[in-house]
């Protein structure tokens, strides 16, 4: 779904396709990041209640498959991502999920709530927070903790822009693109080198958790990904590098795609897919209802017997 091409927020990408504003706010924090410290501790609770605002709290349709999910007997690894299928959020996707734009207050606060210490640089600063934020993600991304990184240059001094990209260079492990955005926005964006889709998820385990998720066509699109090989633009094989320029967060009709390649919490974008904030068919919206009735029902005679 794109909303169109008005100029966006230019403190933070565009937000995420379909993204609505959080309903619950961060409470306790400050409007300056003057307080950041290397002591700081990241806030758990804060970032829980976002997350949960952004999926649970989306759809209740996504509500229902979550709680059912939760009953399974076993916890099935949700198709080799970095937490299991049946919790909301691992500090990983959860950490990831901050540089998503779906709550501008909390994109403003990611030193905050990772208690990211401040930069001693001897640089000009452009707005407060930035420069520390665009750092934690190249070391992110550089760490394997989140397959693609973005930082909109617009924010940062001339300076700052300098270290960022001094900091990609010196990893010598990431390829980087800088680019102006359809939106006008002057990015860079930067990845793993040689990083294929395959290396961060199991798309036939994705594809059975999205139809545990009550969303079968969605499912069904993962598992036609799955079947595809030695491709360099589709399926496991496909190469992270090639959405660095390519990948636009507002334009794409394949959702989970974007979750994944930017390391988002499973749950956020299936609850965006119940919500319709994702595209779905309506022969597919049905079928998920009824996929996930199946699976309350199993979940509840495996719930009696045991």
């Amino acid at each position: 779904m794109v909303r169109g091409k008005d100029k966006p927020n230019m403190r933070r990408l565009p937000r995420t396709v379909g993204a609505r504003q959080a309903t619950v706010r961060m409470e306790g924090l400050p409007d300056d990041l003057d307080c950041m410290s290397a002591n700081n501790a990241s806030d758990s609770a804060a970032i829980g209640r976002f997350i949960v605002s952004q999926s649970l709290g989306q759809s209740a349709d996504a509500k229902r498959c979550f709680a059912a999910e939760l009953r399974r007997p076993e916890v099935a690894p949700s198709g080799g991502w970095c937490c299991k299928s049946s919790s909301l959020w691992c500090a990983g996707c959860g950490h990831n999920f901050l540089w998503s734009g779906a709550d501008e207050h909390v994109a403003d606060n990611i030193p905050l709530l990772l208690g990211l210490p401040k930069s001693t640089a001897p640089c000009e600063r452009r707005l407060p927070g930035e420069l520390e934020a665009a750092l934690c993600l190249v070391d992110r991304v550089s760490r394997r903790l989140k397959p693609l990184g973005f930082v909109v240059l617009d924010n940062l001094s001339q300076q700052e822009g300098d270290l960022v990209r001094s900091e990609v260079q010196q990893t010598g492990t990431l390829i980087a693109v800088e680019y102006r955005s359809a939106y006008g926005m002057s990015l860079l964006g930067f990845c793993l080198r040689g990083r294929r889709v395959g290396e961060i998820v199991s798309l036939e385990g994705l594809g059975d958790f999205y139809t545990r998720a009550g969303l079968p066509g969605v499912a069904a699109e993962v598992h036609a990904w799955h079947s595809v090989r030695r491709s360099p633009a589709m399926g496991p094989e496909a190469m992270i590098s090639r959405y660095v320029k390519s990948f636009d967060v507002e334009d794409t009709q394949m959702g989970w795609l974007t979750g994944i390649l930017l390391g988002y919490p499973l749950w956020t974008t299936a609850a965006r897919y119940h919500s319709g904030a994702l595209t779905l068919r309506p022969a597919d919206r049905r079928g998920g209802e009824a996929a996930c009735e199946a699976e309350e029902a199993v979940a509840g005679r495996q719930g009696r017997v045991s």
